[in-house]
C-alpha cells in the first residue's frame, strides 16, 4: 500500500510518503506530537488531507490530482481506537456484529469471541469488562468486517503493565492467524520489537527512518538471533496454537507455535530441531537477593 499525505494544521504540518508492506505489521513509531494517529484519521478517511494519494494496489482511496476522496465507509479498513470506542448499550456479541452486513457470516462472530478468549462473555456490557476485555472485544470487531487494512491507534497505552504483556501476545497470535496488513501506532520500543515487522519513524510531521526494527534500532550488522538445538520430545496442540517441547542436552524448552506450522514441516516427537528466536523477544528479569 502507499501512502502519500499532506496536511496542514495551524502551525503543525504533515508531510509523509511511505510503504505499508502487504500482510505485515507496521508500526508508526516516534513520540507524542508527531502525527502518527493523524495519518490513520487520514488513512480511514476519518479526516480529510490537503494532498497526496492512498492507492492500494490498483485501487484508490485518495488521490488528490484524479479528485478521488472515498468515504470512511467504502474503504476496507478496520480502526482500533485507544479508548476502545465500544458502543455502552451494545452487548458484546452485537458489539462485535456490528459491522457485519451478511447475515449469514453472524455465526463468524462466536469463532471470533472464541479466538479472542471471550466465549461466555457473549450478553456482556462494556461497563461490565476489564480494559484488557474491551480491547479484545474493539479488536475481532475491527477484524469482523475483514478489512484490507487494520489500524490500530495505541490499542495498549491505557492498560496496566501485565495486561499490556498478555494482549501484545493476543495481537500478534490474533493478526498473525488472520495475515491482515497492520498499520500500528506506539512509542513503546518494546512494542515494536514485540509486534511490528517494519517501522516508520515520524519526526515532526516527517518520516526520517524506514525499515525492520533491528535496522531502525540496533544496526544492520548486529546479530539478533538465538538459537538451540534438541529433540521434541512433546507436542500438545489444539485448531490453533501447539505447544513444542524440545529437550537440549539436559534442559527442556517449550515454545508456541501455528498448530498449522507443525502441520507443514511434519513435526513429530523425536524429529531433531532448532529452536530459533530474535533476542529481542527474550525477557530479562533482575533476581533481587536478600541480605
Amino acid at each position: 500500500m502507499n501512502i502519500c499525505l499532506k496536511k496542514t494544521w495551524d502551525k503543525f504540518k504533515l508531510d509523509v510518503a511511505f510503504q505499508i508492506p502487504s500482510g505485515k505489521v507496521t508500526a508508526l513509531f516516534g513520540p507524542s506530537g508527531v502525527g502518527k494517529s493523524s495519518i490513520l484519521r487520514l488513512i480511514s478517511g476519518l479526516e480529510m488531507a490537503d494532498g497526496g494519494m492512498i492507492h492500494k494496489g490498483e485501487e484508490v482511496w485518495y488521490d488528490e490530482t484524479k479528485g478521488i476522496n472515498l468515504m470512511p465507509q467504502q474503504r476496507s479498513a478496520g480502526f482500533v481506537f485507544q479508548d476502545f470506542a465500544l458502543f455502552p448499550h451494545l452487548t458484546v456479541e452485537k458489539n462485535v456484529a456490528y459491522g457485519i452486513k451478511e447475515k449469514e457470516r453472524l455465526g463468524e462472530v462466536k469463532n471470533l469471541l472464541l479466538l479472542a478468549g471471550l466465549s461466555g462473555y457473549e450478553r456482556y456490557y462494556p461497563a461490565q469488562l476489564s480494559g484488557g476485555q474491551k480491547q479484545r472485544v474493539a479488536l475481532i470487531r475491527a477484524l469482523a468486517t475483514k478489512p484490507d487494512l487494520l489500524l490500530l491507534d495505541e490499542p495498549l497505552s491505557a492498560l496496566d503493565w501485565e495486561t499490556r504483556r498478555q494482549l501484545q501476545e493476543d495481537l500478534k497470535r490474533i493478526i498473525k492467524q488472520f495475515h491482515i496488513t497492520t498499520l500500528y501506532v506506539t512509542h513503546d520500543v518494546t512494542e515494536v520489537y514485540k509486534l511490528a515487522d517494519y517501522v516508520v519513524v515520524l519526526d515532526s510531521g516527517r518520516v526520517v527512518k524506514q525499515g525492520t526494527p533491528e535496522e531502525i534500532f540496533m544496526g544492520k550488522r548486529l546479530s539478533t538471533r538465538i538459537q538451540i538445538a534438541g529433540k521434541i520430545v512433546d507436542i500438545e496442540s489444539d485448531p490453533i496454537m501447539a505447544a513444542v517441547t524440545v529437550l537440549h542436552e539436559d534442559q527442556y524448552f517449550k515454545t508456541l507455535i501455528d498448530t498449522e506450522e507443525v502441520h507443514r514441516l511434519n513435526l513429530m516427537v523425536g524429529d531433531n530441531v532448532v529452536i530459533g528466536a530474535k533476542s529481542s523477544d527474550v525477557i530479562l528479569f533482575k533476581v533481587l537477593t536478600q541480605s
